[in-house]
């Protein structure tokens, strides 16, 4: 018997998602004190994807809530707007990831709460995230799962807008690892890397 449900698949991609579009975090599902996590996880930034409470609505039309906690030291004699300029930045990372999402539930956020240069040099932010809807009736189909976003940090087209157009066959050439061009090419390409770590 599978006991895995849909939150948890959408809890364990986001945090997939996050670490490969973050790779100098650290992302994980476990919330801790500042005093159970060690220094240097700490001076990385620290992310943890947690559920908010239950699924609410129909069963065929759902949503849950979820909570993104990031948690940083800077170094001792840090000011307060050094510690907030970080927790902003690690709020941004977070909404960067929602932007680029090109498959899953849909995902707000609804609030954000961050320390007010309260406990220098610790910071941390809280955001709160509104995920669906989805059908919990049914499997997560993979249209609806919650790819690592490293797949999807360079855009890559190929454009055909002559007349007459290449086949479907061509197309399909062109959208091979790597391109077969041997027997049609297209009339305008663009290649784009999107920054990893840059919100």
């Amino acid at each position: 018997m599978n006991t895995v449900g849909h939150e948890e698949v959408i809890l364990e991609s986001f945090k997939t998602a996050l670490a490969a579009a973050y790779p100098d975090r650290i992302v994980t599902r476990s919330l801790k004190d500042f005093s159970d996590r060690s220094v240097a996880d700490l001076k990385k930034g620290v992310f943890t994807v947690l559920a908010k409470g239950l699924p609410t609505g129909d069963s065929t039309f759902q949503t849950m809530s979820m909570l993104v906690v990031g948690q940083i030291e800077l170094p001792e004699k840090s000011e307060g707007v050094d510690v907030e300029r970080a927790e902003s930045l690690m709020g941004r990372q977070v909404r960067v990831l929602l932007q680029r999402q090109l498959r899953g539930p849909d995902m707000q956020i609804k609030s954000m709460d961050q320390s007010s240069q309260l406990e220098v040099p610790y910071g941390w932010v809280s955001m709160m995230l509104e995920v669906g809807p989805y059908d919990a009736t049914e499997e997560l189909t993979e249209d609806e799962a919650i790819y690592k976003l490293a797949e999807f940090l360079t855009f890559d087209a190929a454009i055909d807008i002559g007349q007459p157009h290449q086949s479907a066959d061509e197309h399909r050439k062109w959208l091979k690892e790597p391109p077969d061009f041997s027997s049609s090419k297209p009339d305008l390409q663009s290649k784009t890397d999107l920054p990893r770590n840059s919100p």
